[in-house]
């Protein structure tokens, strides 16, 4: 199949010809099918017109010897992925299990698979005419039977708790899906890979300083104070609004219309009443809500708002960098590329502990960070891997273990 620019054949004196024109021009440049490009849109779908051929289905052999099968009316093979591709060929990945989290062609989930020799790879995609792409390329490539593919949104269907790596591809960004990608390592553990378009001239955003609330003490002494000796008149009283009954007790007591009738307007409730008993009354409900009689009761304190407490109030393990990393290419790093890997590595402790609310904490190891150069004005394609353990784990036996190069490449 040859596919022209798609400025190509556009005059109007071609038209004049018809449909006999691509046939023509496949004979004589001795092709089965002719395409040519369209306007690349947003989600890079429908490139391709197919002008003279039975199918579009392309078959394209890499540099690696990894088989890609597509439709080219569909999706073209994104050649910007390459240098990644031919990076991650390098790895030792036998015995892995890793979550592709944006599948598309299988540009990373055939490399894992056939280069790297992972164990199995769990690829997800939300466009089910990319995923029989990639299950076609799996089948050429003889390495199905450790592909599981997924369809639908990375964020509620990717497994939980799978993954030795979690690989996120997405461009321009893929901050949403950090929390998804922590839930999916192991918990043992695992090394993630962030896909970034990083904006070189952003500011830092300074964080939200979060406001306490006033106390009640310190809003009655705003209030004007009333002179003494100056007593109200009877009609200030009366335009005055009822103050309303307020009985602090977390369970009140089931109290009767009459009862509540027969009571005082004024009645004090600066000491609240003895909380009852089980034996005393029974009957009373413990759920929060309105009792039979229809008496209003306070809202208890539940033990999740109590878990989300414990949760704000834990310090977090601080983050790493990478020994090795540190001395070689850490330093050499702009404030911008530091401040992202920080917020990233932040993001992602604060994720895993909240996950995993056991006594172990979890602490993220910055371990390298691959600069791709500009994609455009002042932005830049970076790679960020994270690693993330049990806090007591060794970090440098994990990173040279995922680190670990394949004899073969």
């Amino acid at each position: 199949m040859i596919v022209f620019p798609q400025n190509t054949f556009t005059h109007i004196n071609w038209r004049y010809i018809g449909r006999e024109l691509w046939a023509v021009v496949a004979q004589s440049l001795n092709v089965a099918r002719v395409g040519r490009k369209r306007q690349i849109d947003e989600e890079r779908t429908s490139h391709v017109d197919l002008l003279h051929g039975a199918d579009a289905w392309v078959d394209y052999v890499d540099e690696r010897g990894i088989k890609f099968c597509y439709n080219a009316t569909v999706r073209v093979f994104d050649n910007s992925k390459k240098a990644e591709m031919k990076r991650i060929s390098k790895w030792a990945c036998q015995g892995q299990t890793i979550v592709d989290m944006y599948a598309s062609l299988g540009y990373y989930s055939l490399t894992f698979l056939v280069s790297c020799e992972a164990k199995q790879v769990v690829a997800i995609d939300w466009n089910d005419e990319i995923l029989e792409s990639l299950i076609r390329s799996a089948q050429v490539n003889q390495v199905d039977d450790r592909l599981l593919v997924i369809h639908g949104d990375c964020r509620r269907v990717c497994p939980d708790q799978t993954a030795d790596r979690v690989y996120l591809g997405l461009l321009p960004s893929c901050r949403a899906h950090w929390l998804a990608a922590c839930k999916a390592l192991k918990p043992d553990g695992g090394i993630i890979h962030i896909n970034e378009i990083l904006d070189m001239n952003e500011k830092k955003k300074e964080p939200v300083k979060k406001v306490e609330p006033e106390k009640a003490s310190s809003v009655e002494k705003k209030k004007k104070a009333v002179p003494e000796g100056k007593e109200k008149t009877s009609s200030d009283k009366e335009n005055l609004p009822k103050k309303k009954k307020v009985l602090r007790q977390k369970t009140l007591p089931v109290l009767s219309a009459v009862q509540e009738d027969s009571k005082p307007e004024t009645e004090s409730t600066s000491a609240p009443p003895a909380e009852p008993s089980a034996d005393q009354n029974p009957a009373a409900p413990e759920a929060n809500g309105t009792s039979e009689e229809g008496v209003e009761k306070k809202k208890k304190f539940t033990r999740s708002a109590s878990i989300v407490e414990e949760m704000e109030n834990r310090v977090l393990p601080e983050i790493k960098v990478w020994k090795e990393y540190e001395n070689e290419g850490w330093s050499r790093l702009t404030n911008r590329h530091q401040e992202f890997a920080m917020d990233c590595a932040q993001s992602c402790t604060r994720f895993l502990n909240n996950i995993h609310l056991s006594d172990v904490m979890y602490s993220v190891t910055v371990v390298n960070m691959i600069r791709y150069g500009e994609v455009s004005k002042g932005k830049e394609h970076v790679v960020l891997e994270l690693l993330c353990c049990q806090q007591d784990a060794s970090a440098e036996h994990l990173i040279s273990k995922f680190n670990s190069e394949n004899l073969k490449s």
